[in-house]
């Protein structure tokens, strides 16, 4: 499935969580993860759960 995080596309398993998604985030651009990791959000400005479902098409953005 598809989704976006800070405005870059990308392909993650179904069944994913929101952390495998900023997981894969930071994996395509070859950076680590941070241990403390700010504010998510979704397309509309709420706070999203670490452990949050994703939809297709789902929209993250991550404070760094």
């Amino acid at each position: 499935m598809k989704i976006t995080v800070n405005n870059e596309e990308i392909t993650i398993f179904v069944g994913a969580k929101v952390k495998d998604a900023i997981r894969m985030y930071y994996a395509k651009q070859g950076k680590m993860q941070p241990k403390n990791l700010t504010a998510v959000k979704d397309a509309y400005g709420h706070r999203v759960g670490y452990d949050g479902s994703l939809l297709p098409d789902s929209v993250l953005y991550i404070e760094e």
